[in-house]
């Protein structure tokens, strides 16, 4: 595994603006979805942020069974099927379908959707700008997301120094993947990183995400050791990280910086993203449909093992607060 060493020089692909969101940092903030991850967590949230390449999303309960996706698509990837009672339905053959996206044009009831955008900077700045007194009001700003803002990370810096000129507060919620060298240019942009750690087994983090544990826990380190804000995100997943060996590993690393980290978040697993894996045919290769979700009582004993080495904000969710909290060591 070759850690990236400099930023893609592509424009991102954007899958979402979403505003008023109060679990990306503090306050009301608008979260910029980024397309492109080079992590492959089996039970992502956001599916659709993973290629860096558009999607199509096939929302079939609102197929119509007209079959004008099949008029239309010079791969012949959709096929009609009728079911026992008569009713029409459409099956794609997700390896012939190109993602020209011509049955998505060609769909009168909206039953499929492309899955990320390309984006002027001005227009992300306009939409993000048009909030401008809600995060003043709130302590908010904008945050950039994903997928992962580092894959594109010369684009994230310039974007980031446009929202600063305008006085915005900005954030980015980051695996913290790449090489050093690429990140340093940031820690003058944003003003919170908002960092994941997966898993505290090496072996496991490269087994199961695909990606070295090393350079992430080195680039945390480098990050407080400059000076940055930072919020620790830990996404607990059942049967990979929610032992009490897996707590403690994460409370020893935290431990050295409970005084100069912003907070914790403990994010526990939801099924949410269930329909995101149907909807892009992937229903099948998810390894965590039917899993039960992990309930906020379930993670009060990692709660208390991070308040007690002395980390100021500890909170199950992300909801972290308004009232002009920016995030900021005092």
């Amino acid at each position: 595994m070759t850690l990236l060493r400099k930023s893609a020089t592509k424009t991102p692909l954007i899958t979402e603006i979403q505003r008023f969101c109060l679990q990306d940092g503090p306050g009301i903030r608008t979260t910029i979805f980024f397309k492109g991850c080079p992590l492959h967590c089996p039970w992502c949230h956001n599916p659709e942020t993973q290629s860096r390449k558009k999607d199509l999303y096939y929302h079939a309960n609102l197929c119509t069974g007209c079959g004008r996706c099949i008029d239309v698509c010079p791969e012949e990837a959709c096929t009609m099927l009728i079911g026992p009672e008569g009713t029409a339905s459409i099956a794609i053959d997700r390896d012939k379908c190109t993602l020209c996206m011509s049955c998505v044009d060609a769909c009168p009831s909206g039953a499929r959707e492309t899955v990320g955008h390309l984006l002027t900077m001005d227009e992300i700045l306009r939409e993000c700008l048009s909030d401008q007194p809600f995060y003043k009001n709130s302590g908010g700003g904008v945050t950039l997301s994903g997928g992962d803002p580092l894959f594109f990370a010369d684009f994230a810096l310039t974007l980031s120094q446009r929202l600063k000129q305008e006085g915005v507060h900005v954030a980015m919620e980051t695996s913290c993947f790449p090489d050093f060298e690429v990140i340093r240019p940031l820690l003058s942009a944003i003003d919170l990183f908002i960092v994941d750690i997966k898993s505290m087994d090496p072996v496991k983090h490269r087994q199961v995400i695909g990606w070295p544990l090393e350079p992430i826990l080195e680039n945390i380190k480098l990050l407080i050791e400059n000076g940055a804000n930072m919020r620790i995100h830990l996404p607990i997943i059942p049967g990979f990280n929610d032992t009490a060996g897996d707590y403690q590993a994460y409370v020893d690393f935290l431990t050295p910086y409970a005084e100069k980290l912003i907070g914790v978040d403990i994010l526990p697993f939801h099924s949410y993203a269930a329909g995101k894996y149907d909807f892009l045919g992937l229903s099948q290769t998810y390894q965590y449909k039917g899993v039960k979700d992990k309930s906020v009582g379930q993670m009060k004993e990692l709660v208390q093992m991070l308040v007690m080495v002395g980390i100021a904000s500890v909170t199950v969710g992300g909801l972290v607060g308004m009232g002009g909290d920016k995030g900021e060591k005092p």
